[in-house]
């Protein structure tokens, strides 16, 4: 079974996410253990602070890493270490999140403990002590990293057994092996003629060999369009 522990202020937006899609398959299937874990609940003080203003100055509050350490530490199995976990974080300007980090973290033999962080960020000695990898799924900023984490999490869930109707569906996903790492090819469905445009004949011709085909280089197309970084 996978192991995924979320760490947020916000635990119940967290624990809601895992009411729907992919996420509730995999858990109902028992290919994941899923926790949403309170930060506020690893506080040093009565007030369940878990920040602190920078030093140095400067606009904004900091999380502070000793919360943050034991909060880690409370998602150790009662059998491991701290090296059983695997601790990912969000941060601007991080390496992008891709389609290949989450195949490789789906088959990872470690518990995955994200940090959703929040206010001005996570204290540097936090992450260089704790983190073994940070990320961003994009150059814009939003107001925590709950929504990050839940779009890498799904990814990354669509490959455990369980989580999808179609195991091949996560193969053939854009940018995944079953695409050769391309972009899906356009598809279409009834009514045959939407607004005047038709659905490509020969979608509708049965020629099987025909239909491989035009999905083969409409994909080719497509990422030439959107994304010619990715054609070698």
């Amino acid at each position: 079974m996978h192991s995924i522990s979320i760490i947020s202020i916000h635990p119940r937006f967290i624990a809601s996410y895992s009411e729907f899609g992919a996420l509730r398959a995999a858990i109902a299937a028992s290919s994941l253990d899923f926790r949403s874990v309170d930060l506020r609940d690893f506080a040093i003080d009565r007030h369940a602070s878990v920040d602190e203003a920078p030093y140095g100055g400067g606009d904004g509050m900091v999380m502070r890493p000793d919360v943050l350490a034991k909060a880690i530490a409370g998602q150790i199995p009662a059998d491991g270490d701290h090296s059983s976990l695997h601790v990912i974080s969000t941060a601007p300007g991080a390496k992008p999140w891709t389609q290949a980090d989450a195949l490789r973290l789906s088959a990872i033999k470690k518990n995955l403990v994200f940090i959703c962080g929040r206010f001005a960020g996570l204290d540097q000695r936090f992450i260089d002590l704790h983190v073994d990898e940070e990320f961003s799924i994009g150059d814009f900023v939003v107001s925590g990293g709950e929504l990050p984490v839940m779009a890498m999490v799904d990814s990354l869930v669509r490959m455990l057994p369980g989580a999808l109707g179609n195991p091949a569906s996560a193969r053939d996903d854009s940018f995944a092996e079953g695409m050769g790492g391309l972009l899906e090819y356009p598809l279409y469905t009834r009514p045959a003629v939407y607004e005047g445009v038709k659905v490509p004949d020969v979608l509708m011709s049965g020629d099987h060999k025909a239909i491989q085909k035009w999905r083969a280089d409409q994909a080719v197309a497509r990422t030439r369009r959107l994304r010619p970084d990715l054609l070698k």
